[in-house]
């Protein structure tokens, strides 16, 4: 439990922050002259959906920033590192470190230099053991977005203070409303973006591990 919240927690991961902010201050805005000024919907409807294009805009670009390509299938040039970062058992490692190391000598007393040496006994290994290393590794390592959750929990239990506290006083006012009604959507938009992240995460890895198997 401590872990998922340490995760979710890590609002450093959000990606863009200012989009989002800006898409926020936008709907606020436009739901503020909404209620004190406007009198045409069409004008309305436009201002609500460039909020929410905003919002979606920051939504996909948050969501491929935090796709990294598996270490497994990255250009590679450090033996310690790449063996270091296989599913293997340390004994395992230290074999296949050990033989590498004897590889790329070899490489080396051939006319190489150490780092085309290096290079070229990465890629053999890669060659030969691709199938049965990555048969259950993602192409690409997928973030859990939790952040997106303790974002949304922080944006809900503000929005609640400030319902608590403006009733309490009867002071419920329309810049206090306008605050209110922005953080209790957000909140719910980014608990569906939750949801949403986890399907495209689900059809990324079947497409990925259909396109490989």
């Amino acid at each position: 439990m401590s872990h998922f919240l340490k995760k979710a927690l890590m609002l450093s991961e959000i990606k863009y922050p200012w989009l989002i902010v800006l898409s926020a201050l936008c709907f606020g805005s436009f739901y503020y002259v909404d209620r004190m000024y406007t009198t045409d919907p069409f004008w309305l409807f436009l201002c609500y959906w460039f909020s929410f294009g905003l919002a979606v805009i920051w939504g996909a670009l948050n969501y491929i920033s935090h796709i990294h390509l598996n270490a497994m299938y990255q250009k590679q040039n450090d033996l310690h590192a790449y063996v270091n970062q296989l599913v293997m058992s340390a004994d395992e490692k230290l074999e296949l470190q050990t033989y590498l190391e004897d590889y790329v000598e070899d490489l080396v007393e051939q006319g190489m230099t150490k780092q085309e040496a290096t290079n070229e006994a990465i890629n053999q290994f890669k060659v030969k053991e691709f199938l049965s290393l990555s048969k259950n590794t993602s192409f690409f390592n997928l973030h859990a977005h939790y952040y997106l959750l303790g974002l949304a929990v922080i944006t809900g239990i503000v929005g609640l203070i400030i319902w608590v506290v403006t009733a309490a006083m009867n002071e419920n006012t329309l810049i206090t409303l306008m605050i209110e009604v922005t953080l209790f959507a957000y909140c719910i938009g980014l608990v569906g973006l939750f949801f949403v992240y986890k399907i495209l995460d689900s059809v990324l890895y079947q497409k990925v591990n259909k396109l490989f198997s």
